[in-house]
């Protein structure tokens, strides 16, 4: 018989192979035309404001309320800046190292900040901790979303010179669903108060279409890809290796000696690992960045990472 190490590594493999299934499929849909570039924004407006809200509301509501977790769940909002700085610092070292313009630089700093914590970190976290394993992760995406529209409008602002924000940062937060539903799921959380049970199954129905519908997005936004010079960038290399195994390993090493809660560090730094956040591109082509440059990126990380995530997985157990 294997090691118990051994074990929870096919089991992580066995629960990637749907995801990839998904991805396949959506593949295979942009291809064939029936996602293409109109229909994709619109997925993916669906998905980020309406599927992963009620998946994080779900989330918080189903879970038995406790101190402790909920000191855990703030704790995980706080750590996870962690790998947020450890990205920055990385990101800035890489692009003088390499000595890639302002655009570029941006996008590298970009990357190694923002991992795709929603798209593919939640359908891995409810495949590896369960109901449990969202609640930090619920906490982690609060983070990131400020993290996203403070730090990352700016960073865009700072790289191109133009006047990236068009709201103030806390118009965006107050307006973000996922954030909303954060705050209403915690309410519900600690108080105890809860909607009307038919009211919550049907939020867990459409919450449920959060991970088949990601990665179905993910894999029509593969496909959109120029595959011969994506592979053929060779100074992306280090920010990939960075992004998926350097920024996971150094964020375990520093927070194990703070947490003693197997799922928060598992969480935190699962999420750590993930690819390039999709919404890369988004902001690249909004504040006129390097599109190119982020495409291949979030596309070569959402490639390596079927590789890079399950050996996390193992080195976190």
């Amino acid at each position: 018989m294997g090691s118990p190490d051994t074990a929870v590594f096919f089991v992580f493999i066995s629960s990637l192979i749907p995801l990839a299934i998904c991805m396949a499929v959506g593949f295979a849909c942009n291809k064939t035309g029936i996602v293409d570039d109109k229909s994709s924004p619109t997925l993916s407006a669906f998905l980020m404001k309406v599927a992963l809200p009620c998946t994080v509301y779900s989330s918080l509501v189903q879970s038995e309320f406790s101190t402790t977790l909920l000191m855990e769940s703030v704790f995980t909002f706080f750590l996870s800046g962690a790998s947020f700085a450890l990205g920055i610092l990385a990101g800035v070292v890489l692009a003088k190292l390499a000595r890639v313009d302002k655009n570029q630089s941006t996008i590298w700093v970009f990357v190694l900040v923002f991992a795709n914590t929603g798209y593919m970190g939640f359908p891995v976290i409810e495949a590896l901790y369960g109901n449990e394993g969202m609640i930090y992760a619920s906490m982690a995406n609060a983070s990131f979303q400020i993290m996203l529209f403070t730090y990352g409008v700016w960073l865009f602002n700072k790289g191109n010179g133009i006047k990236a924000a068009k709201q103030p940062f806390w118009v965006y937060l107050a307006k973000n669903p996922a954030l909303i539903a954060t705050v209403l799921g915690l309410a519900c959380f600690v108080t105890r108060i809860h909607l009307p049970d038919a009211v919550n199954q049907g939020i867990r129905l459409i919450g449920g279409a959060t991970t088949p519908l990601s990665m179905v997005l993910v894999g029509a936004m593969l496909a959109k890809s120029p595959m011969r010079r994506i592979f053929t960038d060779y100074k992306a290399i280090p920010v990939i290796l960075m992004r998926l195994l350097g920024i996971p390993l150094v964020t375990f090493l520093v927070l194990r000696i703070f947490v003693d809660n197997p799922v928060m560090l598992g969480v935190i730094v699962t999420l750590s690992a993930m690819p390039a956040a999709a919404v890369t591109v988004v902001f690249a082509e909004e504040y006129k960045g390097d599109v190119p440059c982020a495409t291949r990126l979030v596309t070569l990380t959402t490639i390596v990472c079927i590789a890079t995530v399950p050996l996390i997985s193992f080195i976190l157990e």
